[in-house]
């Protein structure tokens, strides 16, 4: 994630099936892997009952049509994509038609493979849907009755407790309408519904979900690019190490600017740079890390700052962003932000000319707040918030209008904190604003004015470490214990992109 913190519990889900045209750009995702196929798959409720909660239609169907003859019914129904915690509770209420002579039988079943859709192929596969989570009706029990071990013929409401999980885990849930011997012929399969579908997320985790963390492993990645095209324009390559071997990436070209950002929800960040141009041909170029693939995404203009790319709307994804400073005097500044590719651009007024942007989750309630630096009385800094809700936060006073804002979660509490760095007498000196309790910590002298500040969480203890790299090497020191410890990478010229987070 960008800002090297963030709260890795995944996002709540409400689905009660009003209208099931919209499931896909909410993130579901049906297959019916049938064989052969039959004339429908999950369709909107009607006879031969009414829903659980709502219209008599807000339900979702499956039924004996959902293959041919006598074969085996496979009708997948995905949620989106969460990060899955030990604890999380998944509902939903489900029931056949009533004296029902023909079986039923339904499957949950969980991915750990993020945002991944694969079921397989033909009837009997789950592909990357390993895990049984529940098994309705297996054994084929023509009497309705109470679940697991009966189709119920009412509605039931059907509660599953996830446990098992290594720790924080991307991935889906599925819903399986799987009957064998089933289809207009067969012994078994009639009719079921699903209605009032919800997944509630545990006690909130906080855990470091660091900035440039590449390989999911929740640490920040030291990560340098390079021009080796050579000349302005030229090719830009991505050298990074996690610390275990070095890969490379050619992607963009050296007037970009280099941001990072898990964009596709994989729990992995994306490789990515913003290219300035005119409205409609400036753009994010961003490589997915879940299959490798490009997306172009155009958005902003030249001027546009796009260091404030993060999770506007909380669902655990990063945005594209940018942000537009006041052109004149006193001219109100613009934060713009899409939470979903190609879709609507929103924005919000804050901050003025000559302010500066401080992206984070300043409250710790998972979305993005609006924050900015501005010059206050006395050669003092102020900090001017307004959190995701609308809600103005007070003014406080803290560093100097000169110095160099850092954010980060230093004190791990999930909550971007207030950092600053500057010169003293040839080294860095860091200060930050705990958002825990409002003290001020650190105070401490790391790095020469000449490095380049690189903060993140390189240790994986969810705190934001101070960093800098210079001409080659980095320089870490562990907040909370004060070691320090080095890592190699890169030549000089080159550019640490964890420094795009600077301000």
């Amino acid at each position: 994630m960008v800002l090297g913190m963030n709260n890795v519990r995944a996002q709540a889900i409400t689905e009660g099936f009003d209208n099931i045209t919209t499931l896909p750009a909410a993130g579901w995702f049906t297959q019916n892997n049938s064989t052969p196929v039959g004339s429908t798959g999950w369709f909107q409720g009607s006879t031969p009952f009414a829903a659980q909660g709502g219209a008599a239609n807000s339900y979702i169907g499956a039924n004996f049509n959902n293959t041919t003859g006598t074969n085996t019914i496979s009708n997948w129904l995905l949620t989106p994509n969460r990060t899955f915690n030990n604890g999380d509770v998944i509902k939903f209420w489900t029931r056949t038609i009533t004296a029902n002579p023909f079986p039923d039988r339904l499957q949950v079943r969980f991915s750990s493979a993020g945002a991944s859709t694969n079921v397989g192929t033909g009837s009997t596969a789950v592909g990357d849907f390993t895990t049984l989570l529940l098994d309705i009706n297996p054994t084929y029990n023509d009497t309705p009755g109470a679940p697991p071990g009966s189709y119920p013929d009412v509605w039931t409401e059907i509660t599953i407790t996830l446990s098992g999980l290594s720790g924080p885990t991307s991935g889906r849930v599925a819903i399986r309408y799987f009957v064998e011997s089933g289809g207009p012929t067969g012994d078994n399969s009639n009719y079921i519904g699903i209605d009032t579908f919800s997944y509630t997320p545990g006690a909130v985790v906080v855990t470091a979900d660091a900035a440039l963390d590449y390989n999911g492993d929740h640490k920040t990645d030291y990560t340098v690019v390079r021009n080796t095209g050579g000349g302005p324009g030229g090719q830009i390559t991505w050298f990074i190490n996690p610390g275990t071997g070095l890969t490379g990436y050619l992607w963009g070209l050296s007037t970009d600017f280099f941001v990072s950002g898990d964009f596709d929800n994989d729990g992995k960040d994306d490789v990515a740079v913003y290219r300035p141009g005119a409205a409609t041909v400036a753009a994010f170029y961003i490589l997915k890390s879940s299959n490798f693939t490009a997306i172009i995404e155009p958005f902003g203009q030249t001027g546009d700052d796009p260091t404030v790319v993060g999770d506007y709307n909380g669902d655990g994804q990063d945005d594209v962003a940018v942000y537009r400073g006041g052109v004149n005097a006193g001219d109100p500044s613009f934060w713009f932000y899409r939470t979903a590719f190609g879709g609507a651009v929103s924005y919000v007024p804050w901050g003025k000319s000559g302010d500066f942007e401080v992206p984070g989750d300043m409250d710790g309630d998972g979305k993005y707040d609006f924050t900015v630096q501005r010059a206050g009385a006395g050669g003092t800094g102020e900090f001017w918030t307004r959190l995701a809700t609308g809600v103005n936060q007070p003014v406080f006073a803290f560093g100097q209008p000169s110095d160099l804002v850092v954010p980060g979660d230093y004190d791990g509490d999930g909550k971007t904190d207030i950092c600053v760095a500057r010169a003293s007498g040839g080294n860095i000196l860091w200060t930050y604003r705990s958002s825990m309790t409002g003290a001020v910590g650190g105070g401490t002298v790391f790095g020469l004015t000449t490095d380049t500040v690189a903060q993140g969480d390189y240790t994986g203890d969810g705190r934001t470490d101070f960093a800098v790299w210079r001409a080659g090497t980095f320089w870490v020191q562990n907040v909370a214990t004060g070691a320090t410890n080095t890592f190699g990478l890169g030549a000089p010229g080159d550019y640490p992109v964890a420094n795009f987070n600077t301000h």
